[in-house]
């Protein structure tokens, strides 16, 4: 008995190695945070005139979870012309209350300057409603260490976003009635740009 228990631990192990390797966000929990991100996009104050509807991008995805493999808190010197917002959090990873802390930073934002008030962080809030980013992608990792928290065993999010955000000087969006400067063919749907509709010719 004492042979099999033995020689039946290492593929046990393989098998969890595996699993973690492999995690990755679920359908479910990808909508709650999209649905997040559009649901703060659609309640901005003041209203926005072209605020976009975000998609799930699976590309967005797949950068945003390899580089959360590496459990780095810092951002992505790699990660080219893509917006990227972080957030760690233990004991579990509380994907609604990521998104909502993010967009709390509004209340750092003035929007009159397009600045964050001194010594505050805002860029997180700016790149959750700007406006012309039509996609994002999300990726978790649980890290035993994270490089840059001295906390360990937390959850690692990273989110990219395409068009990327936070263009120095710029307002996330143009102040005024929701939808008025939506792009021709969208729609309207929830104070955002929507889907585009078929238009037939007269």
């Amino acid at each position: 008995a004492c042979t099999m228990l033995s020689s039946g631990l290492p593929p046990v192990l393989l098998v969890l190695t595996v699993l973690e390797l492999s995690w990755s966000l679920s359908d479910e929990e990808k909508k709650i945070i999209l649905d997040g991100h559009n649901k703060y996009r659609s309640q901005v104050s003041p209203p926005a005139m072209d605020m976009l509807k975000m998609s799930w991008d699976k590309e967005l995805e797949a950068f945003a979870q390899a580089y959360a493999e590496k459990c780095i808190w810092d951002h992505n010197k790699e990660r080219g012309r893509r917006g990227e917002n972080l957030f760690a959090m233990a004991p579990t990873l509380d994907l609604e209350f990521a998104v909502e802390d993010w967009n709390g930073e509004e209340k750092f934002y003035n929007f009159t300057t397009a600045s964050c008030v001194p010594g505050q962080m805002c860029g997180h809030y700016t790149q959750v409603v700007w406006a012309s980013t039509r996609q994002v992608g999300c990726g978790a990792k649980f890290c035993e260490k994270i490089e840059g928290i001295d906390t360990e065993d937390m959850f690692l999010l990273v989110c990219n976003y395409y068009p990327p955000g936070n263009l120095r000087g710029r307002q996330p969006y143009r102040e005024g009635p929701s939808c008025s400067q939506c792009p021709q063919g969208s729609l309207c749907v929830d104070s955002l740009c929507g889907k585009w509709s078929k238009v037939t010719p007269v």
